[in-house]
């Protein structure tokens, strides 16, 4: 009968081999959302296509050219790409159409995130299924 070391050294090696063929996945740690981006995060900005400008880079985003929105929360934002904002209004005036893209992403970024009903399904998680 084999010791408990040798079963466990052979349940590694074919471990291993299955890893290596691409048939074994390690499971994901628990907690942890590598794809989740927190509501008012600077990667929720980013997804959005702002730009927080801070007091010091003010002036020169303004020489820039650049529309600057102040949030309620007092902080200033600018788009990263004014150009986009325009090809969603093309009636509108260039300036108006950009500052209405900007007050808008920047309502979501402040807003904070979605109140979930408490009768709501649990969120799927693909890695709780592996077949």
């Amino acid at each position: 009968m084999p010791t408990n070391t040798e079963l466990q050294s052979e349940l590694d090696g074919l471990k291993k081999l299955l890893r290596n063929a691409g048939l074994l996945r390690e499971p994901r740690p628990a907690n942890r959302q590598t794809d989740y981006i927190e509501f008012g995060s600077p990667r929720h900005a980013a997804l959005l296509g702002l730009v927080e400008v801070k007091d010091t880079e003010r002036e020169q985003a303004q020489k820039d050219g650049y529309t600057l929105y102040i949030g309620k929360s007092g902080r200033v934002w600018r788009l990263d790409d004014e150009i986009a904002a325009l090809r969603h209004y093309p009636g509108i005036d260039p300036p108006k159409a950009i500052l209405v893209v900007l007050r808008q992403k920047v309502n979501e970024i402040e807003s904070g995130p979605p109140k979930v009903p408490e009768d709501a399904p649990p969120m799927f998680d693909p890695a709780a299924y592996t077949g």
